[in-house]
């Protein structure tokens, strides 16, 4: 069964405040984000999102730290009024841990899932001075690598990876 992400327009006519409230309360709005300021209700990642962040992460990292950049998992790049939530990155500059926005990382990571708003954030991403946003389609297990000129790339000019060597990281070799 496939359970698709579905994105709805709610005008608020009493109730959505309260609703809202209650999702923080029960710790339902870990991902939701704020575009422009307006609220999105974004739902929780599918149960393989973690563990193929993780796996990413775990097999790049040497790669990574010869290269100067660390990973991060999920984190809010922007600001209060306008940020997005990605499934990791990779950043050259510290994070401060007390830190609740990231102006901006090196790279963006986005495991797509069917239906959801993957492909509206890319440009956000790279006005925020993002270098690369890889899309990672699990579904079909798609690999991009995207350069904020808009173009596609078989090579990450940040880690220095393919994209086959993308795809052996995660195991879809």
């Amino acid at each position: 069964m496939t359970t698709e992400t579905r994105v709805r327009h709610v005008v608020n006519d009493g109730g959505l405040d309260e609703w809202l409230d209650e999702r923080r309360r029960l710790g339902q709005d870990g991902r939701d984000e704020v575009w422009d300021g307006v609220y999105h209700v974004v739902p929780h990642a599918r149960s393989n999102h973690g563990k193929l962040a993780h796996k990413l992460s775990a097999e790049l990292h040497e790669v990574a730290r010869a290269r100067g950049v660390n990973p991060t998992g999920e984190f809010n790049l922007g600001d209060a009024n306008d940020y997005r939530i990605p499934d990791m990155g990779w950043t050259a500059s510290p994070v401060d841990d007390a830190d609740l926005y990231v102006p901006s990382v090196e790279i963006v990571v986005e495991l797509e899932s069917p239906g959801d708003e993957t492909w509206q954030k890319v440009p956000f991403y790279f006005a925020r001075g993002v270098r690369e946003v890889w899309v990672i389609a699990p579904h079909d297990r798609g690999v991009r690598v995207l350069t904020s000129g808009g173009h596609d790339v078989g090579l990450s000019d940040v880690l220095g990876v393919t994209l086959a060597q993308i795809r052996a990281a995660l195991g879809w070799d």
